[in-house]
């Protein structure tokens, strides 16, 4: 009986040891299967605008930028690549007095590659820093001018069509840092274009909160 026992004893502890085993490894393939898998989420919030140039003195506008994109990491040690696609705006406002004029441009823009690198300061919470380039192509537009005679308004509006020298396309880059908790992310970007249009460049600052799944 006690021979039984033992053995049965001895092929308990081998099962045992096994399925141990077998569970580690499973881990150690979940484990990296997750780091090789993308990160897709979702970003967007206010942009304040304005156009920057040699000659330039408007001020600034608040706009809007909303994305979709994913990061995939690049090894274990916290560098990703990325792409990003989404609708944002671009324009800049200047008053004085009783003048009053203002422009924003809407499009649609697209990152080829994003570059970054999250610093892991706890296991939920996670600084990201990133570089990367975007073109952009406005769709719709407008201009608008306000001034006052003697208390009255007039109002005028030119749509982006009818724009002299403006242009439509943009190119440049985008630099930013964020900070993730859990799957919840703040992000500050400044972007710039490379393209003049009147004379200046794109300037904007998008500061928005996003979501990955």
């Amino acid at each position: 009986m006690k021979k039984v026992l033992s053995i049965v004893a001895t092929l308990l502890l081998c099962v045992g040891t096994q399925a141990q085993i077998v569970s580690s490894r499973s881990s150690i393939v979940r484990t990296e299967k997750q780091q090789s898998n993308k990160q897709w989420f979702l970003r967007g919030g206010l942009n304040v605008m304005k156009m920057t140039g040699d000659d330039d003195e408007s001020g600034s506008k608040l706009g809007y930028n909303f994305i979709y994109g994913f990061q995939k990491p690049m090894g274990s040690i916290g560098t990703y690549w990325g792409m990003e696609f989404g609708l944002g705006s671009r324009g800049w406002g200047y008053s004085e007095d009783d003048y009053e004029i203002s422009q924003i441009a809407h499009n649609v823009q697209i990152s080829p590659f994003t570059f970054g690198y999250k610093y892991n300061i706890t296991n939920n919470i996670a600084l990201d820093a990133h570089l990367g380039a975007y073109v952009s192509c406005d769709y719709l537009g407008k201009i608008t001018e306000k001034e006052d005679y003697n208390g009255k308004t007039e109002e005028t509006t030119v749509k982006i069509g009818d724009w002299d020298d403006w242009k439509r396309f943009d190119a440049g880059m985008n630099i930013g840092v964020g900070i993730w908790y859990d799957r919840f992310n703040f992000d500050i970007t400044y972007q710039r274009g490379f393209i003049k249009t009147w004379e200046s460049n794109t300037s904007n600052v998008l500061i928005r909160l996003g979501v990955a799944f």
